[in-house]
């Protein structure tokens, strides 16, 4: 009888065990392409099952996930009333232009449909739809010409910021990884409670710019600029994540950190994100990320301040490492400020982020550089160059 029931035992645990390894594959199947995404940036490898890519039944797993997605997506675009509110812009467009509105050939319509996802109608597009079609150099490099009620914008000369001016009804954009997470909120504070300006805040740790199919912030930023225009300065504060050896866009073998084709990827990666910027008017304030209390981690980051520094300051825009802000000296770590002037802890336990009080001195600094016109100030500026033209 016990032998009986020993067996019967272990029947249901090899049952309960099979079902859950195929539970187990079905969920890999269905939502392959994000795990892919997770293992790398956290693994800084391909995953066990990224060699089965390719393989038809293998791939129509990912498919059958991001077409429930896209489907779910429509829906939620109808039911909610949002396609119902853009046919009616659209008509009051029409309207408004009074038959000077430019009409698109459906093939067109049809590419744009499918282009990134896109399910809008061509004819509600802003004035920025040329945008869509070009990668952001190319957009810096456009002249600006009339095109009926849509223009391109054109290039603009580097002129060095040493402040991002902000109006009141303008608004802050924060862009960055956990260290962001930590000082953005003390930024937001500040400007609301001063200038009453609201802010947007898209920080999300383990995020960088070296695993965009992971998360891809100059993509990220140049939607949310696109859909903002009253956003006047992006602040980013990043890098941690990025000292590693970077996924390629194609094939296998990844691009070795600090190679000479990682640095022209990742360079081309900022200057994405500041020349998308420059092309909605938007001031940006870059900051450097500080030492590491880790040997390796805080020569990354050296590493990685060198190229945002050179990126920035090239296009004219702000740049300050937090080395320069708690006083670090060469490469060394500590946790206080590093003129030994304070003895308020700085940094949290993992010497990477920061205490409260390290928070608020980077967020301070963000602050002073953000410059608030006041009416008066503005107008006395529109009358001076009124003047001067």
């Amino acid at each position: 009888m016990l032998t009986s029931e020993f067996k019967h035992t272990l029947i249901k645990i090899g049952q309960v065990l099979f079902i859950v390894l195929i539970a187990g594959i079905l969920l890999i199947w269905l939502n392959q392409s994000s795990l892919e995404r997770f293992w790398q940036q956290k693994y800084h490898q391909d995953s066990p099952w990224a060699k089965m890519a390719g393989n038809p039944i293998w791939d129509y797993g990912a498919y059958l996930h991001d077409g429930a997605l896209e489907a779910g997506s429509i829906f939620a675009y109808h039911a909610s009333g949002q396609k119902a509110q853009d046919d009616k812009k659209a008509t009051e467009l029409a309207l408004e232009n009074d038959g000077k509105k430019l009409s698109f050939p459906n093939e067109f319509k049809v590419g744009l449909h499918f282009m990134n996802g896109y399910i809008y109608p061509a004819e509600s597009l802003s004035v920025t739809f040329p945008e869509l079609l070009k990668r952001p150099q190319a957009r810096e490099k456009s002249k600006r010409i009339n095109f009926g009620s849509l223009a391109l914008p054109k290039s603009q000369p580097i002129v060095e910021k040493h402040i991002a001016s902000i109006e009141k009804g303008q608004q802050v954009l924060f862009a960055g990884d956990s260290m962001m997470q930590g000082v953005a909120p003390h930024v937001k504070n500040m400007l609301f409670k001063k200038y009453n300006i609201d802010s947007i805040n898209l920080s999300k740790q383990s995020t960088g710019l070296a695993y965009p199919r992971f998360f891809n912030w100059p993509e990220t930023i140049s939607k949310t600029l696109n859909d903002n225009p009253k956003i006047k300065v992006l602040v980013i504060f990043l890098g941690p994540n990025d000292p590693w050896d970077m996924p390629p866009k194609t094939g296998y073998k990844y691009v070795k950190f600090k190679s000479e084709d990682w640095e022209k990827v990742y360079r081309e990666r900022i200057s994405d994100i500041i020349s998308t910027a420059r092309q909605h008017n938007v001031d940006v304030i870059w900051v450097g990320p500080p030492n590491m209390r880790k040997n390796t981690l805080s020569d990354g980051m050296k590493f990685l301040r060198s190229l945002y520094q050179s990126e920035v300051e090239s296009q004219g825009e702000i740049y300050f490492s937090v080395n320069d802000v708690f006083k670090y000296k060469g490469d060394t770590y500590s946790d206080y400020i590093g003129d030994e002037s304070s003895k308020i802890k700085l940094r949290s336990g993992d010497g990477i982020h920061f205490s409260g009080k390290g928070q608020q001195i980077i967020a301070e600094k963000i602050f002073s550089l953000i410059h608030f016109e006041e009416e008066e100030e503005k107008e006395h500026h529109e009358t001076e160059k009124t003047a001067s033209s």
